[in-house]
């Protein structure tokens, strides 16, 4: 089966090619605090998480952070769902509680995926919004997954700067510098990204899951971006995570370079993935926040934050 080490950037958007099965053992079995009997447990500051079913309801546009990479977004009447999981995932659990139930989020026309790993692709949370049987906007290779899943979901895959209209509205998948595996034997099979929604003057960049690359840059002079949604979690320890992830820093420079009149971090507080405590990569971006306040908006899980 092909696989996709692609775009116009050559090899340098896939950084699966920085990790191999010796740096995961050296982690996992030296350095990793977790696999130490007497490790001190992580004193955490655990999210808020606050409950508006009412803000849900409204007819204006809004942004509603689900937690983790996962977000509820309606533009132009139309409600768009980014990779939602919704419960734990295997080998890792919720940190803290959903905010709300599949009920309570209405009626989903878009679901957006940006690629296969655990935290981002949920099996379980994908079937449950089968019933209300959105289009699913997904990279390249994806479909054959979601069917198989949930039969129900029609999809429309797109390679890199590729666009899917309907009418005022416009979702187009952007490059990140990451990769793509759910097993052993699928590694890089199914493309991977993340997403330009556009609807009339208002434009959201959904980042996904990326490391830092000169991608930014192109996707800041193709697009003109108002929100960036970036991730700030998961960058530690840094001699993996590094080419795989951002911290909230590298987030930060990440925004300057995309040109985004508006950051909102994310990916962070939910999954206890790598070595960093939990808390960690929020308090850094409040640090980073006290030197550009007119910057960065913080949501908190469940929040809704009208457009």
């Amino acid at each position: 089966m092909k696989t996709y080490n692609r775009g116009q950037f050559g090899g340098a958007l896939d950084s699966s090619k920085n990790v191999n099965l010796l740096h995961i053992l050296r982690w996992k079995i030296l350095q990793n605090p977790k696999f130490y009997f007497f490790a001190p447990k992580k004193k955490i500051l655990p999210l808020a998480v606050v409950n508006d079913t009412q803000g849900l309801n409204q007819k204006e546009d809004f942004i509603c952070w689900l937690s983790h990479a996962s977000f509820l977004i309606q533009l132009g009447g139309k409600r768009i769902l980014i990779d939602p999981v919704f419960g734990h995932i295997p080998f890792y659990r919720r940190q803290i509680k959903a905010p709300y139930s599949l009920n309570d989020l209405g009626d989903i026309d878009y679901l957006l995926i940006s690629h296969t790993h655990y935290d981002h692709f949920d099996k379980t949370s994908i079937r449950a919004v089968e019933a209300m049987q959105p289009t699913a906007i997904v990279p390249l290779k994806m479909p054959k997954l979601i069917h198989k899943i949930a039969p129900a979901i029609s999809s429309k895959e797109l390679d890199w700067y590729e666009s899917y209209h309907d009418e005022d509205l416009t979702i187009t998948l952007v490059p990140a510098k990451h990769w793509g595996r759910r097993s052993f034997f699928d590694k890089n099979r199914v493309l991977w990204g993340g997403y330009i929604i556009t609807y009339k003057d208002q434009s959201i960049y959904f980042a996904g899951d990326s490391a830092s690359g000169s991608h930014f840059e192109e996707i800041g002079e193709r697009y003109k971006i108002d929100i960036a949604l970036l991730p700030i979690g998961a960058y530690k320890p840094e001699f993996i995570m590094k080419e795989n992830h951002l911290n909230p820093q590298e987030a930060f420079d990440a925004f300057t370079q995309v040109q985004a009149k508006r950051m909102i971090p994310m990916h962070y507080g939910t999954f206890d993935l790598t070595d960093e405590p939990l808390d960690e990569p929020l308090q850094w971006m409040h640090e980073i926040a006290k030197k550009h306040p007119d910057k960065i908006s913080f949501l908190n899980v469940g929040e809704v934050w009208e457009l």
